[in-house]
């Protein structure tokens, strides 16, 4: 079979941005909604169409917590499994924030929250990381 006849995977991208405060510790945001169990993970979401992983991540952070962020450096590209006929690639950054008390979007976001790796450690236990396969390993990075 040729390229032209060959079927492609839909794929899912996002952008990540782990923020710490001056001590050291994560900030993850609680999602708002049921579907989402409630977990705990960074400011994150799907790239717009023509949108690039380093602004996504940037208008996620706006979004999400009401800053602007700025991006330090990579911490890697992830990808994942989506069943049988679908893949995700995330982007994952750490940044900070400029300037500013964070504003949570309401809608999206039920609370917010620096951890230190011990608090880190309970919610990966206790299952309560929003979207695992990607936020783990870049925790423990």
């Amino acid at each position: 079979m040729g390229i032209e006849g060959r079927e492609r995977l839909p794929v899912s991208v996002s952008s990540a941005v782990f923020i710490q405060d001056e001590s050291g510790n994560l900030l993850l945001l609680q999602q708002a909604a049921d579907s989402k169990g409630y977990k705990w993970g960074p400011p994150a979401g799907g790239m717009e169409a023509h949108e690039d992983p380093i602004l996504a991540a940037q208008r996620e952070a706006r979004e999400e917590i009401g800053l602007d962020i700025e991006l330090i450096d990579m911490i890697g590209i992830y990808t994942t499994d989506r069943g049988d006929k679908a893949s995700g690639i995330g982007f994952v950054f750490r940044g900070k924030i400029k300037e500013g008390d964070i504003r949570i979007q309401e809608d999206e976001i039920k609370d917010y929250r620096f951890f230190n790796p011990e608090e880190l450690d309970q919610l990966a236990r206790e299952d309560m990381l929003y979207r695992p396969e990607y936020n783990l390993p870049c925790i423990r990075e």
